[in-house]
């Protein structure tokens, strides 16, 4: 049989790899000119950049271990800004805890709810058929969290935390998603050596010793559809035939190219996000209360700032990574700047094919949360027989996961079991 995957992304190619494990012939068509999407390595005056994502945190470890994925795991993995002190988090549970409790008397429990929800969706990690919003709240309610599925992100955080730091715990323009999403964005973030592109790269090469091609180049235009069965996709004047067809890429992209699905409404949200790449001669110079914690994130009041090559010897020159206001950051660093790009959700949309430039394809919030995204009772699959659905806007969502990959790989070899 053969698979035709749209998006050389992570997802895409780690569903790649494992529908290549199912015995099937598997082509990946990617638009741009290279793999990774926005898992993107690239080289700027002579230094390795982390061009949009830049830390690795959520990514299941027996998908890490089954790429090969490096890590580099520092002491402290991020660090807070509060009442004109910095606050590191710890790697270490006890001492990290000792240091946040003298801040927040409540910082225990709070990260107690935050791990047991993130233990309870551990066991609705690799499915087939994504959990609804109803059966994680009955398991929530069992373990004794159910306010991590019933309140808001901005409620729950109230019930611990200071109103000044709860952007350091969830974006503000997501205080109305449910209390699970701080839980989902709470981790213990790590670099991968030589940036985020090594991750796909890695990936890739175990795709290919399997015998999965890889195209790039290949934008496609349009999913086949001939009797409410998927036969193949256009990729400018061609058609390239298929039994099937997985599509990596946000659902909204994918729905428009689709007649039978093209009628369906998406919301794609739209990005207010900003990120800066700088590269710095050797020799630049932090401000002093920083250096004690650029082994990881800073979250500042002016923007989460990293500077990743102080920990990683690949990087070639001094570079920072951040997401805020661009002169408050850089005031507290002082060098010559020999690179420097500013990365928009309108670039995301011109580059990464990200409609609305949202990284995560798709709202995180209800309705398109747990078999909600993107559409309620979907999964991985379609009405379409023979087309599935892959990436950041399936189950469970944004961020560097893997776990949509896996996934609709799962789906589709329970439909061949079962005769297709």
């Amino acid at each position: 049989m053969k698979a035709l995957v749209i998006g050389a992304g992570h997802n895409g190619l780690i569903a790649s790899y494992y529908l290549r494990k199912l015995g099937l012939d598997v082509t990946v068509l990617e638009a741009s000119h290279r793999i990774g999407g926005m898992t993107e390595s690239a080289v700027e005056a002579k230094a390795v950049i982390s061009r949009a994502s830049y830390v690795l945190g959520i990514m299941p470890e027996s998908l890490r271990r089954e790429f090969e994925i490096p890590i580099i795991e520092s002491e402290i993995f991020q660090t807070i800004e509060y009442d004109g002190e910095l606050i590191p988090f710890y790697r270490e549970p006890r001492r990290r805890r000792e240091v946040l409790g003298k801040y927040f008397p409540k910082f225990s429990e709070f990260e107690d709810k935050l791990f047991k929800m993130k233990e309870i969706m551990s066991w609705f990690t690799f499915t087939s058929s994504p959990p609804s919003r109803e059966k994680i709240l009955e398991v929530a309610e069992r373990e004794g969290v159910p306010e991590m599925v019933k309140d808001t992100s901005a409620h729950f955080l109230k019930e611990y935390l200071p109103r000044e730091v709860h952007r350091y715990f969830i974006y503000p323009s997501m205080e109305d998603a449910p209390a699970y999403m701080v839980a989902y964005f709470y981790n213990e973030w790590s670099l991968v050596p030589s940036g985020m592109g090594t991750i796909p790269s890695l990936i890739e090469k175990k795709a290919r010793s399997l015998g999965v091609e890889i195209k790039t180049r290949s934008k496609v235009d349009q999913i086949v559809i001939r009797n409410g069965k998927v036969t193949g996709v256009k990729v400018g004047d061609r058609e390239l035939k298929a039994d099937l067809v997985v599509s990596a890429i946000s659902p909204v992209a994918t729905f428009s190219m689709t007649e039978p699905l093209m009628d369906l409404k998406l919301d794609p949200g739209k990005g207010g996000w900003v990120k800066y790449n700088v590269v710095f001669r050797d020799g630049v110079k932090v401000r002093d209360d920083l250096k004690p914690y650029l082994q990881g994130i800073i979250d500042l009041e002016v923007g989460e700032i990293i500077m990743p090559s102080v920990l990683d010897e690949t990087r070639g020159a001094p570079v920072l990574e951040f997401m805020g206001d661009r002169e408050e950051v850089l005031s507290m660093f002082s060098g010559e700047i020999l690179y420097e790009e500013k990365i928009t959700a309108d670039y995301a949309l011109r580059y990464y094919h990200a409609p609305g430039g949202n990284l995560n394809h798709l709202p995180m919030r209800y309705p398109y949360l747990f078999d909600g995204r993107p559409v309620k009772g979907w999964g991985y699959r379609t009405p379409v027989k023979g087309l599935y659905l892959s990436g950041a806007g399936t189950y469970p969502g944004g961020q560097v996961t893997g776990i949509p990959g896996y996934n609709v790989a799962l789906a589709v070899e329970e439909d061949l079991q079962q005769g297709f």
